[in-house]
């Protein structure tokens, strides 16, 4: 092999030619060979922070409001519905008595902003959904004429699992369960 070298004389073999591969460093590390890093994956926001710890109090708030949460739901023995239904009355309820507090002493009351949906948006997500359970009825079907076996099996396995489980404990601690693993 001959000895190459540039204009001014210098030998290049020695020389580190800058690659677009990840090294090995912590910086890099890429969970099953992915791209991007799990940052990037979780969408790289102030989710994936919280998500990865990084902003630790508030990944701590979480987890409690969490925990909190689950106990009322536990506690009360109330469906999620009745106790939703009961705060959101509870927040129209104290906000109709200080917009009234308001006019009686002649203040001008907060103003709430206006939502609208725009008939483009609306369209949209009609589109998307219409997409995804056209998706699912697909697959749906797919499963029922039996054409897939080894996709029959693994949903008829989960959801006889998800019987069992459900059998010995509410859904609202299989949710928090899910919810502090992910944490």
């Amino acid at each position: 092999m001959e000895n190459s070298s540039n204009p001014e004389g210098e030998d290049t073999r020695n020389q580190t030619i800058p690659s677009t591969s990840s090294t090995s460093s912590s910086d890099d590390y890429r969970l099953f060979d992915r791209q991007g890093s799990l940052h990037q994956f979780l969408g790289g926001g102030k989710a994936a922070d919280i998500l990865l710890w990084k902003q630790w109090s508030v990944s701590l708030g979480v987890i409690v409001v969490a925990s909190v949460a689950w106990l009322i739901f536990e506690w009360s023995g109330l469906p999620f519905l009745s106790i939703c239904s009961d705060v959101l009355l509870i927040l129209i309820i104290v906000l109709f008595v200080h917009s009234n507090y308001a006019a009686y002493r002649d203040r001008q009351p907060q103003s709430l902003p206006e939502l609208e949906l725009s008939e483009e948006m609306v369209n949209n997500a009609a589109a998307s959904f219409r997409v995804k359970i056209n998706n699912m009825l697909l697959m749906a079907h797919d499963i029922t004429l039996g054409k897939d076996f080894r996709l029959f099996f693994k949903v008829v396995t989960c959801l006889w699992l998800l019987s069992a489980i459900g059998s010995y404990c509410s859904f609202f601690t299989l949710a928090y369960i899910a919810n502090t693993k992910s944490l």
